[in-house]
């Protein structure tokens, strides 16, 4: 009955959105503590593919590491310790390059987050203590914030706004997590969005002496691609889409209500589009030793996929038809670092080589980009632009 009284309740919010926006919403229900069945997936089946090489040059080479891929450029790691390199959206010519790690109060110790600003021409970087603000020459401008921002999620709100939130750990009362910080002054200003109080995954782990560490697992409380933001706290029991004039709306919520559920668990929300859903899950509660936790011999949890025109959900093994060897088959897809309703996986020069020496590409636009790379080259991009899903 409760989860019943929960759905009805959403439902009431959902005809208020769709009045106001005259929009039509799917809120997804997932049942977080099911296995759902293993399906082939073939990328070519789910998507048009677009293949991007990246420029190579012994001055600036990338470390496969992409946080945005748009229309306005792509913005990669350096090889370089600190060093952002932002492409055209072709990936051939570099339009930005910033590399000021140091401990000078101009500089960034290490590089946590960094976002890009196309219109403004500017790159926010956060370091553990500090969010600061470069031209894309990598010229400082100005900072931000002066905190631990290991606490923090940041995301790109708008042209003028950032979007924080901290976790407030251990708190049993409500709080407002979630606030706006301007990209000129670092002012901020908090949202109205209550969260009821702190839920994490708890774990146990058991030290080499015997004695028994705690802590948190991560659950970030906004996720985001380049032009959309959901937030995300398991405590609100459901995930939420920000709109642009800031009002939420309901998207997805687990069956089984983490607030009402002390082992429940957890869903992490890992992204969405108007074709499929990503979701994975946390255990309520983890016991493990730090010998395993070393040993990488932990549990690792399935990537759920969700195809909302048939309503079903699956655990996907991906294909990739381009190649006739199971090797190039991606492990996942990344949809972080992309507009809504594209996709990104990466190809490694060097694998690409060895597949083109080993006549194993059947892709005769890929054949081309091979045939013409070293080992040592930067990373070409399969972008996927996922096409509508047929229902059943």
């Amino acid at each position: 009955m409760k989860h019943i009284f929960l759905l009805l309740c959403l439902l009431v919010v959902i005809c208020s959105c769709k009045q106001k926006n005259n929009e039509t919403t799917e809120i997804i229900v997932v049942n977080v503590a099911k296995d759902y069945p293993s399906k082939n997936i073939f990328l070519q089946d789910i998507a048009d593919i677009e293949y991007i090489p990246i420029a190579s040059s012994d001055s600036f080479l990338v470390n496969s590491s992409f946080s945005q891929i748009s229309e306005e450029g792509i913005v990669a790691r350096g090889g370089k310790a600190g060093e952002i390199l932002l492409f055209d959206n072709k990936g051939q010519k570099l339009q930005g390059h910033i590399c000021r790690r140091g401990q000078g109060p101009e500089e960034y110790t290490a590089v946590i987050a960094n976002i890009v600003d196309w219109k403004r021409k500017e790159v926010f970087i956060a370091d553990y203590g500090s969010l600061k603000v470069y031209d894309f020459s990598g010229n400082y401008l100005r900072t931000l914030l002066k905190e631990d921002i290991m606490r923090l999620n940041i995301k790109n709100l708008n042209e003028n706004y950032l979007l924080c939130s901290y976790n407030n750990e251990y708190t049993k009362t409500p709080y407002r997590p979630f606030y706006t910080i301007s990209k000129d002054t670092g002012k901020s200003d908090t949202l109205s969005f209550e969260i009821p109080r702190f839920i994490a995954s708890n774990r146990h782990v058991t030290m080499e002496d015997g004695k028994v560490s705690h802590a948190h697992g991560y659950l970030p409380q906004i996720y985001s691609c380049s032009d959309k933001i959901w937030l995300t706290d398991v405590a609100l029991d459901t995930v939420f889409i920000l709109h642009a004039d800031k009002h939420l709306e309901p998207v997805m919520i687990p069956l089984q209500a983490p607030t009402k559920d002390e082992e429940a668990p957890l869903l992490f929300f890992l992204g969405m589009n108007d074709q499929y859903a990503w979701v994975t899950r946390l255990a309520r509660n983890v016991t493990t030793t730090m010998d395993d936790m070393i040993a990488n011999h932990e549990k690792r949890e399935k990537t759920y996929m969700y195809n909302r025109a048939t309503q079903e959900w699956m655990e996907p093994i991906y294909r990739n038809k381009d190649f006739t060897s199971r090797t190039h088959d991606p492990q996942s897809i990344n949809i972080t670092s992309v507009p809504y309703g594209y996709g990104l996986v990466v190809l490694e020069a060097m694998d690409l080589v060895e597949a083109y020496q080993n006549n194993e590409i059947a892709n005769e636009q890929l054949k081309v980009i091979a045939s013409k790379l070293k080992e040592e080259d930067n990373p070409i991009l399969m972008k996927l632009k996922f096409k509508p899903s047929t229902r059943k």
